[in-house]
């Protein structure tokens, strides 16, 4: 891949459910801060999307601490709507280490946190999956960030999780 290909791929994209004119986002791997980011931890992939864009997703090789967290702007939202935010991974045939749970957090400007555990041996390998992390109301005037995060601590090796993006979606 060139440097000028790698220049112009997405680290976001924002856009209108055409129904509702809701607001939507989908925040790539490289909007992230990813504990322990890069080679020979992580390994950052270009794809072609079906809509002929370039996204980067990244892909866990070998870490004992996942912790990926990334916030986005309250203000960016439709005020007044509930929205959900969903992880979009992909498990590879060879991962391992995924005995225990991750861990989703989402938390609010007010300081309201969720969590939600996963266990990711009950997923299917080889496809894209959603882990929902929770939701949330757009509050008008509201210029705080959201932020979340996805964690497992256990202290034994992981690999094979491969983090295409957070969706934050009207939930419906």
């Amino acid at each position: 891949m060139s440097f000028v290909a790698f220049q112009f791929l997405c680290m976001q994209k924002i856009w209108s459910e055409k129904k509702s004119s809701y607001k939507c986002i989908m925040l790539y791997p490289r909007w992230f801060d990813v504990t322990w980011g890069f080679p020979p931890h992580w390994l950052w992939n270009c794809y072609e999307e079906t809509s002929d864009e370039n996204i980067e997703v990244a892909k866990l090789m070998s870490v004992c601490w996942l912790n990926v967290r990334g916030q986005f702007k309250m203000s960016e939202l439709s005020s007044g709507v509930v929205y959900e935010i969903a992880y979009i991974v992909k498990l590879t045939k060879e991962g391992f280490g995924w005995e225990f749970p991750v861990t989703l957090k989402l938390k609010v400007p007010e300081g309201r946190e969720q969590k939600r555990q996963y266990s990711l041996l009950e997923k299917p390998i080889g496809e894209w999956i959603e882990l929902i992390g929770g939701s949330f109301q757009a509050k008008e005037g509201e210029t705080r960030e959201v932020s979340f995060d996805i964690i497992e601590h256990g202290g034994h090796w992981k690999s094979g999780l491969i983090l295409k993006g957070i969706i934050i979606r009207p939930k419906h």
